[in-house]
């Protein structure tokens, strides 16, 4: 009881939705995937309403993959499994560790169904927090096995938009040598990368971007700023994540934008990948932890 009188917890559908508040923040947390599916401001909503119209989540949690391996197919040791897109974690039931006023813990584990199709144990644990100036999201992968393990990591956030997509622009602080990465509608590899002309650090957002694919940078560093055309929005820090990856549903008029992290890329098409050679896979020594953050300041 103690605990449900910390953080108010529902459940619907065999989902737990937790409620998270400070000092006029609120955050909203389902353990199904560990989805933030709220982030207020003073009752002021930033998060996509995930319409299944268009794209029904408000955001998505991408392990042990990101993006799809080609025919949602790689290989350990010659052997064949099969994984869609973005990995399992956003399709999979997360545990309750900890929770308080303003934070939650929660945790995934390896099961029955997971080691199936990605034979390895391992734990992930995110805590979500809400701070003075916004929330944190802190990812940690453990490996307390005696093998090394692959992975991938993203966080793909879906924000409203009050205003048509055209008015908002993206603002990189820390850009350098900007490059985009090339890749099919599908979310793999085509090996086509191409340099960015950007001298004011800044992505315009149109419709014309997201035509093809998403929009997959390296080089902008870790802060994306959203703007529109009169002031900043909000920003987000990804610490410990490489590219940032701009999205929303293709040739729609969805008034949404994922601003998202990914450490790490999808497989490359018409490649079938050993699970350790992938070019961008992570691997997780036996006995090691690997921690990530995001943080999401209000302006």
């Amino acid at each position: 009881m103690k605990l449900l009188a910390i953080c108010s917890v529902l459940s619907f559908n065999y989902v737990m939705r937790c409620f998270l508040k400070r000092n006029g923040y609120e955050a909203q947390v389902d353990t199904f995937g560990a989805e933030l599916v709220s982030l207020k401001k003073n009752n002021h909503e930033i998060m996509w309403c995930a319409d299944p119209e268009y794209w029904g989540n408000a955001s998505l949690v991408l392990f042990p993959f990101i993006g799809r391996n080609y025919d949602d197919t790689f290989t350990i040791q010659g052997k064949r499994y099969r994984m869609g897109i973005h990995g399992f974690a956003s399709a999979s039931e997360f545990t309750i560790l900890e929770q308080e006023a303003d934070s939650l813990l929660l945790c995934l584990k390896e099961n029955e169904e997971t080691l199936q199709n990605y034979p390895f144990r391992f734990e992930l644990r995110i805590r979500y927090a809400l701070k003075d100036d916004g929330l944190s999201v802190s990812f940690e992968v453990i490996n307390d096995y005696d093998e090394p393990l692959p992975f991938n990591l993203g966080f793909h956030p879906g924000f409203r938009l009050e205003k048509p997509l055209e008015q908002y622009r993206v603002f990189f602080p820390e850009m350098v040598n900007p490059c985009e990465i090339g890749i099919v509608s599908r979310c793999m590899l085509n090996g086509k990368n191409k340099k960015c002309d950007l001298p004011d650090r800044c992505i315009p957002l149109n419709k014309d971007l997201f035509t093809e694919s998403a929009k997959i940078y390296s080089g902008t560093g870790s802060i994306a700023t959203l703007q529109d055309d009169e002031k900043d929005l909000f920003t987000i820090v990804y610490e410990g994540f490489e590219n940032i990856v701009l999205w929303q549903t293709l040739n729609s008029d969805a008034d949404f934008i994922c601003i998202e992290g990914w450490n790490g890329l999808p497989g490359r098409f018409e490649h079938i990948e050993d699970v350790y050679d992938a070019p961008s896979r992570k691997i997780l020594e036996p006995k090691q932890r690997k921690q990530y953050r995001v943080q999401i300041r209000f302006s």
